[in-house]
């Protein structure tokens, strides 16, 4: 009997914990994808576009915020920064990769241009 009794406590704080920190835990894969939708942002140029390197640092703030949130013990604010990382390191990345295609269009249409200047030959 005292042992049942134990066993169905046990359970009950088990899910009482459970509850009471599965909403503001704070996932480690949102963490990860969010660092490293960061990086490929930086690798994919985004120092050289204003915009996205805005948007870049503004990542790494809301990530560094995230994680003094995590660490303060406060995951629900914690999510919300990582969520805001998130996006704005998406926003980097787009407008890093878009950068990259537009220089890339331009020197392909400058080379069509000196091509068209040369005439046939």
């Amino acid at each position: 009997m005292i042992q049942k009794k134990t066993v169905t406590l046990i359970a009950a704080w088990v899910a009482l914990l459970s509850a009471g920190c599965g909403s503001s835990a704070v996932p480690v894969a949102k963490l990860s994808e969010a660092k490293s939708t960061a990086r490929a942002a930086q690798e994919a140029g985004a120092q050289s576009s204003p915009e996205a390197a805005l948007h870049l640092k503004m990542a790494n703030d809301a990530l560094a915020s995230a994680q003094q949130s995590v660490a303060d013990g406060d995951g629900d604010r914690a999510q919300l920064l990582l969520n805001q990382a998130q996006a704005d390191a998406d926003l980097s990345l787009s407008l890093a990769r878009g950068a990259t295609q537009k220089r890339q269009a331009q020197e392909a249409e400058a080379k069509v241009d000196n091509l068209m200047k040369q005439g046939p030959q």
